[in-house]
């Protein structure tokens, strides 16, 4: 379980690599800079910290302080710088935010998106922490991350905002990576899903502090237990019965479980129409079936795409080694009879996709990554720890390995171009 450490309270004294930046959608584009300081961080023998705003910049988050510490640990993060984005810290200049962070932290590097920005007025840039980190004094490295896009638009919390509220949720999902999601517990309601229309429901009450998305009539996914329940949800007001209070409604297709104080996550696939009033309860029924059919009819055409998609990789992996070998024949004989024995004198299948996929690693794995000692956390002196290198026993603070994906360092234009006060990351 990671830590969670308090800006300008608690310390961390085991050396490590801080990325930097708010990190509130924790879209593709983070996950991209997450898993370049991942690797960063184990070729240097650095833990990982990730600094992270409690409630984000202001306003609604896509996800929860909670939801994203979790995102976190797929990446072998081993603690969280939390920060309270107030008045306060609002005020700490650029190069005081640094000292901050150096007087109570072990760093030896620092990671951050290209367009990042921080400290007072947003003065503070990439190319405020190259400067910083390249003074001697310092004694730290650091490296941005160019942005990823969406065809010509950068990636950012604000945009991914802006399609929630608008009800793409397909596209949304595209940049977070994972389908959007809300989280709460199973309320009592007025039971009409049930008793009066027949198709029964949960009712969630939205969080608070969650980006509201478009009211409309959404597909979904739910898990209860280790089951994945696909359904239709209604997220906004009911004005087929005069109320007009927000309220998250679910039925999951083939679950009649009520659930009454569980905690469930709802999963949101995309956006099926928007909310109607209808004459009488039968009429709003009708809508529902229709919308219930529309995505039991879409899960088995996206079964039958699948299947067809694995057969089309068959057929043509089966191909490619007829034209290697000169027929599907032989390219099937081939694949059956190469062996190996294994150590007890028993003979074991090697096929040619295993010999295939052992040389696909030994091509994709960086050249200077080393396998570093098992350090202990708990055991970690003040004194800077020495970095293992091929080839080299003596090395400085601010000589860290870059791999070979990363082995230029970017330089940062002071001239690029600013974003607005109001864009998040």
């Amino acid at each position: 379980m990671l830590e969670i450490l308090k800006f300008n309270e608690d310390e961390y004294t085991f050396p490590c690599l801080i990325v930097l930046g708010c990190f509130d959608g924790m879209h593709i584009g983070h996950s991209d800079l997450l898993k370049k300081a991942k690797l960063q961080a184990k070729i240097n023998g650095l833990d990982l910290g990730v600094m992270m705003f409690s409630e984000g910049k202001g306003g609604k988050q896509v996800y929860t302080f909670e939801e994203r510490v979790e995102f976190l640990e797929q990446f072998n993060v081993k603690f969280v710088l939390k920060i309270d984005f107030n008045d306060e810290f609002k005020k700490i200049k650029p190069l005081d935010f640094l000292q901050a962070i150096e007087e109570k932290i072990n760093v030896k590097a620092y990671m951050s998106g290209k367009d990042f920005k921080f400290g007072a007025g947003a003065k503070g840039k990439s190319s405020t922490l190259k400067s910083f980190c390249e003074d001697e004094e310092n004694g730290v490295w650091y490296m941005p991350v160019k942005d990823i896009t969406y065809g010509e638009q950068k990636i950012s919390t604000s945009y991914i905002k802006t399609l929630l509220e608008n009800g793409d949720i397909k596209t949304a999902n595209e940049l977070l990576g994972r389908n959007f999601s809300v989280t709460g517990k199973v309320i009592n309601g007025a039971d009409r899903g049930g008793k009066l229309i027949g198709i029964p429901t949960m009712n969630l009450q939205y969080p608070e502090n969650k980006i509201q998305i478009k009211q409309g009539v959404y597909a979904i996914c739910c898990k209860i237990g280790e089951t994945v329940y696909n359904g239709v949800a209604n997220y906004g007001a009911r004005p087929t019965f005069g109320e007009t209070n927000m309220l998250l409604e679910a039925h999951l297709i083939g679950y009649n479980g009520e659930n009454y104080g569980a905690e469930i996550t709802v999963e949101f696939l995309y956006y099926i129409r928007e909310i109607g009033t209808f004459e009488c309860a039968e009429a709003l029924k009708e809508q529902l079936i229709t919308d219930i059919n529309g995505v039991v009819s879409a899960n088995a055409d996206l079964n039958s795409d699948i299947k067809t998609e694995n057969q089309e990789l068959d057929n043509a992996a089966v191909e490619e080694l007829a034209a290697t070998d000169g027929s599907a024949d032989n390219a099937q004989t081939s694949v059956e009879t190469a062996t190996v024995p294994d150590e007890g004198g028993q003979t074991l299948v090697e096929t040619a996709e295993d010999e295939q996929f052992e040389t696909e690693l030994e091509e994709e794995a960086p050249a200077e990554v080393t396998e570093q000692p098992q350090t202990n956390e708990n055991d970690a002196s003040e004194n800077p720890v020495e970095l293992q290198q091929e080839d080299s026993n003596d090395v400085s603070e601010n000589n860290l390995v870059v791999s070979e994906e990363e082995n230029e360092r970017e330089t940062v234009d002071e001239s690029f171009t600013q974003q607005s006060d109001g864009e998040e990351n």
